[in-house]
C-alpha cells in the first residue's frame, strides 16, 4: 500500500527516510507458501466461521449449498458475481475461470467473517470474501480479487505469512488503532503515518514494495516520478481478530475508482506486518455524492 504524505515535500521525506531507514532496517524474513487450512482444524471452529467456509469453497455443481446458507434477501457486491440470491448463483456456478478456491485465513468480528484464499484456475488469483452472517444464515457478500504477479522486491508473495489469529485480548485495541490509522493518514491525509509502524519489524506483502520504510520511500518516489495518485476515500469495514485486522475501502488510483483490502498484523500497537489487494471496481459503494467519483 503506497502512502500519500501530502503534508511534507518530497526531498524532506526523503532525508528522514534515509535516517530512519539507516537506524530501523527491517529483519529479513523468507516465508513458505502457507498450508491450506485443514479440516480438522475448520472443524474446530465457529458455526459462522464454517459457514463462511463453505461458501467460499463450495464446487460450481452444487449449488444446492447456496440455497441452504443464504438468505432469501441475500446480496452479493461481488464485482463478477453481484446481485440477489438467485443472480449470485447463477454466475457463481456458470464461472469457469477457476476451478477450486483454497481458504488461507479466517477471521470473525460480530457479525462479519472475512476469508482469504487462494483462487485456482486459468491463472492464479488471491481474493478476499467478506460475509454478513445473521440469524445462522448469509445476508450479504463482498469481496475483491487481484491476479498474481508472483513475488515482490523483498520475496514475499501477495498471501505467505502467519494464519491463524493470536492475541485475541487485543481485538478492539487493535481494530481501533487500523480505524485511527486509515481514517488519519489515508483518508484525512493528516500525517503522522510513522506513528503507527515498527520499520525495524515491518513486512510488506504488496506486489511492488519491499520491506521496512526503505520499500516504501522508494514506491512513493516511484509514483512521484510518473506523475501517479492514491486517494482514500471511504472506510466501510474493519474487521478484527486478535493481531490480525482487516479494512476494506474505496477510493480512487490514477483516476480509476478501486477497493483497498488492506490486512494488518498487529504487535505492542504497531503494524508490522501488511498485505493488500487493490483492484477496479465498477461503482462505489458507500461514496453516493457523484461529484466524491472523480
Amino acid at each position: 500500500m503506497t502512502l500519500k504524505l501530502n503534508q511534507i515535500s518530497l526531498n524532506y521525506f526523503l532525508v528522514i527516510t534515509c535516517i530512519i531507514g539507516l537506524t530501523s532496517c527491517s529483519k529479513k524474513i523468507v516465508y513458505t507458501a502457507p498450508y491450506a487450512l485443514s479440516a480438522e482444524y475448520i472443524s474446530t471452529l465457529s458455526y459462522e466461521k464454517q459457514m463462511a467456509h463453505s461458501f467460499v469453497t463450495a464446487p460450481s455443481s452444487r449449488n444446492g449449498v447456496f440455497n441452504s446458507i443464504l438468505q432469501d434477501s441475500f446480496y452479493s457486491h461481488d464485482q463478477k458475481w453481484g446481485g440477489e440470491k438467485n443472480k449470485f448463483i447463477e454466475k457463481r456456478i456458470l464461472d469457469t475461470s477457476f476451478v477450486h478456491i483454497e481458504p488461507i485465513r479466517i477471521l470473525k468480528d460480530d457479525s462479519l467473517v472475512a476469508v482469504h484464499s487462494r483462487m485456482f484456475g486459468d491463472t492464479l488469483r488471491f481474493r478476499w470474501d467478506i460475509l454478513r452472517i445473521e440469524q445462522q444464515t448469509i445476508k450479504e457478500h463482498w469481496s475483491n480479487v487481484n491476479d498474481s504477479l508472483g513475488l515482490n522486491p523483498d520475496k514475499h508473495s501477495e498471501i505467505d505469512g502467519p494464519t491463524i489469529p493470536s492475541q485475541l485480548e487485543k481485538t478492539d485495541m487493535n481494530r481501533a488503532l487500523v480505524k485511527q490509522f486509515v481514517d488519519q493518514c489515508l483518508i484525512r491525509e493528516d500525517g503522522g503515518a510513522t506513528e503507527f509502524f515498527n520499520f525495524g519489524l515491518y513486512i510488506q506483502h504488496n506486489r511492488d514494495v519491499g520491506d521496512g520504510v526503505l520499500g516504501l520511500a522508494w514506491e512513493i518516489i516511484k509514483m512521484k516520478l510518473r506523475g501517479g495518485s492514491l486517494k482514500f476515500k471511504d472506510n466501510y469495514h474493519v474487521i478484527s481478530e486478535g493481531n490480525l485486522v482487516l479494512s476494506a475501502s474505496e477510493g480512487v488510483v490514477d483516476g480509476q475508482k478501486v477497493a483497498f483490502y488492506d490486512l494488518f498484523r498487529i504487535e505492542e500497537s504497531k503494524i508490522v506486518e501488511h498485505w493488500d489487494i487493490i483492484a477496479p471496481i465498477a461503482n462505489f459503494l458507500n461514496l453516493q455524492d457523484s461529484s466524491e467519483e472523480k
